[in-house]
């Protein structure tokens, strides 16, 4: 098994290479399915079909969009937690879809990257919906860690053999700094989550927005991005927070402890 890194639109790619077929981290956006196909085609010389899975940690539109399209054109299949089509379900699940695809636009301004196609189904139906601890089909070296905090169904993949985490957007490293993602919306999951991936004892660590990490003390990692939790929110994450409550999965069981 070997991963090799891409370039994404506004996020890095990683596609873990097998005799048997590739495998495709995270579902990345409809602006990277140019660059997965010459990736396939150019630099493994492989055809794009040989991409049996595409892993989709969580629905944001740079992690979902271009698994659907794959899926159409390649017969890809899709693997993602079982309740990630409650995110964007209904019409505030609509309204917080077209949220997050304008704030991934804004995020490829601020990267000064060429504005390309971001907007994505906000349904995916996996093809198969995993559980916490399942190991993912076609590549049962890889086992299913459920994190959420970020959203109410993220979840990361754990290579145990090669110690090897991919955590999707449960943690953000920029110029060598490691934040929270933005944003974090379940505070006290968050906090559990992050104690669940220390406790894997990884040596690399593999977020999507960033730089790999290797580490021999993963729990520290974790735990000083957990203290992050507790911080007053700058301006720019209060902001996010504000457009970022209309999910069905959050407003709710807002409403229904309000009730009760």
């Amino acid at each position: 098994m070997k991963i090799h890194e891409v370039k994404g639109y506004i996020n890095t790619l990683y596609i873990a290479e097998y005799e048997h077929g590739l495998l495709l981290m995270d579902g990345a956006s409809p602006a990277d399915l140019e660059t997965i196909e010459l990736f396939c085609k150019i630099t493994l010389k492989r055809p794009v079909s040989d991409i049996k899975l595409a892993v989709v940690t969580h629905m944001h539109p740079d992690h979902s969009g271009c698994a659907p399209i794959l899926r159409k054109k390649y017969g890809t299949k899709i693997a993602a937690y079982k309740n990630i089509d409650k995110w964007y379900s209904g019409p505030t699940g609509w309204v917080q879809h077209k949220l997050d695809c304008f704030m991934a636009q804004l995020v490829a301004l601020r990267q000064k990257t060429k504005i390309r196609r971001i907007f994505s189904r906000r349904i995916t139906k996996p093809d198969y919906l995993m559980n916490d601890g399942d190991l993912l089909p076609f590549f049962n070296d890889w086992q299913v860690v459920y994190t959420p905090g970020h959203t109410a169904h993220d979840m990361a993949i754990y290579h145990a053999g090669k110690k090897t985490l991919y955590c999707g957007d449960s943690i953000v490293e920029v110029k060598g700094k490691l934040n929270l993602p933005l944003p974090v919306i379940f505070k006290n999951r968050m906090r559990e989550s992050y104690q669940k991936l220390g406790s894997l004892n990884c040596v690399t660590i593999i977020p999507a927005h960033g730089n790999m990490i290797v580490t021999n003390d993963c729990m520290k990692i974790f735990m000083d991005v957990s203290e992050m939790i507790g911080t007053p929110p700058n301006k720019l994450r209060r902001r996010i927070n504000y457009l970022s409550v209309w999910s069905p999965d959050i407003w709710k069981p807002a409403v229904r402890r309000m009730l009760w």
